[in-house]
This record gives structure tokens, C-alpha cells and sequence, in this order.
């Protein structure tokens, strides 16, 4: 049996995989959601529609958070956006985000140039103020919240 001299040694790297198979993006609009899923199948052509609220139990209110939620799927590229209230009267459903009305969840396959170019045709939706491109593993409590179905 051979040995590797000392000189030959390697060092392999084990990436850690958290869990996290989605994109996600922040919008900044002052509309209504109903009026930006609107603005939004409009503009991209899309048909957002109204899904289930999220609903996260908040531990320090001790009472549940419901978060509206449309969802679009579009068939030809195995893709699903789910459009997510980021505000409900009682809280946000990220604290550290309080400026992002909205959040945008892609699962699927999409590459950084598709991120880019969904970015910029949200930009021209004219009720959009802002999109921001967000870490999922940054923020606080996004166990709890893939926990409740996010």
C-alpha cells in the first residue's frame, strides 16, 4: 500500500448545503396587492392569482400572522412565483426588512442573467418604486417560515 508524501497532500472542501433552493426578491410599492398582482399580470403578461395567506405564529404576540400570497406558475419552465405580503396589520413577516412591501419566491431552475432581466421588467411596472435582490440565509426566522409553507 502506497502513502502520499507529505508534500502531496490535498485538502478537500465540503460545501454545506442549507437547504435554501429558491430566489428571492424584495419589492418597494405602496399599492394594495391586489392592484400590484394586477400591474404586475399586466405588464409580464402573467396570471398571478390569489392563493392561501401565509400563516406564521409569532412567539412574542403568541398569536398568528396571515400574509397574503399569489402565486404564478408558469408550465413551459417548471417555475413557480409566489408573491408574498411582507406586512399584515399586525407585524412583518421579516423585521429586518420593514422597507420591502413585497417579496418575490422563485423556485425552479433560473439563472442570474433570468434574475436580471425579471428584475429590470418589474422595474417597469410603474406602481413598482423598487426591487431589491435579497439573501434568503440572512434573514432571521426563515426556518420558521419555509417551516409554514413559504
Amino acid at each position: 500500500m502506497k502513502s502520499i508524501p507529505p508534500s502531496r497532500k490535498q485538502t478537500l472542501k465540503l460545501k454545506v448545503d442549507n437547504g435554501i433552493r429558491f430566489r428571492l426578491m424584495g419589492i418597494s410599492c405602496h399599492e394594495n396587492d391586489y392592484r400590484l398582482v394586477w400591474a404586475i399580470n399586466n405588464q409580464l403578461k402573467w396570471n398571478f392569482v390569489k392563493t392561501g395567506n401565509l400563516v406564521i405564529h409569532h412567539q412574542k404576540l403568541k398569536t398568528d400572522l396571515e400574509f397574503s400570497r399569489f402565486t404564478f406558475i408558469d408550465d413551459s419552465r417548471y417555475m413557480t412565483y409566489h408573491l408574498i405580503s411582507n406586512r399584515c396589520p399586525d407585524g412583518f413577516l421579516f423585521q429586518e426588512i420593514k422597507n420591502i412591501d413585497f417579496l418575490v419566491h422563485i423556485t425552479g431552475e433560473i439563472t442570474e442573467a433570468e434574475v436580471r432581466e425579471f428584475r429590470s421588467k418589474l422595474k417597469d411596472v410603474k406602481v413598482i418604486s423598487a426591487t431589491f435582490l435579497l439573501h434568503p440565509e440572512k434573514l432571521k426566522g426563515i426556518n420558521q417560515i419555509l417551516d409554514a409553507g413559504f
